[in-house]
């Protein structure tokens, strides 16, 4: 797998400088994608969910709640095309789920930007709740 670009590695790191936990804040995942047919980079950030490790709720996953300062992340980004919210699913195939959206350009690149908030499904948990010894342990 190729390394992630520095820049990228740098601009994840200043988006998600604009997201404010409400609870522990779990880890959060990138995803990234060049699109070379429209000169685009992709990127997908989201906050991984926390599955609990023993105890009645073995088992069970929930997500961390966080608020977004937009604001700031429209300053990020030195030019802005489109800036939506998607408050639902656009259907089953829909794996984005509820999200924001940025197009816009960063130093030069084109940039689309998708803000979750939930984790895809097909990444496990970011974080286990250790229900017996009331610790919390990052997994990625």
């Amino acid at each position: 797998m190729p390394e992630v670009p520095a820049w990228l590695k740098q601009l994840a790191d200043q988006i998600a400088s604009h997201i404010f936990a409400v609870d522990i804040l779990a880890p959060l995942g990138c995803h990234y994608y060049h699109n070379l047919a429209r000169d685009q980079w992709e990127v997908t950030l989201f906050v991984s969910r926390s599955e609990t490790i023993g105890g009645p709720r073995d088992g069970q996953e929930t997500s961390s709640r966080f608020t977004m300062d937009l604001c700031g992340l429209q300053q990020e980004f030195h030019s802005l095309e489109n800036f939506f919210w998607q408050p639902l699913p656009l259907g089953e195939d829909d794996q984005l789920g509820a999200h924001l959206s940025v197009e816009g350009t960063v130093e030069g690149r084109n940039i689309w930007l998708r803000v979750l908030s939930q984790a895809p499904h097909e990444f496990e948990a970011g974080r286990y709740v250790v229900a017996a010894e009331h610790r919390l342990e990052d997994r990625w």
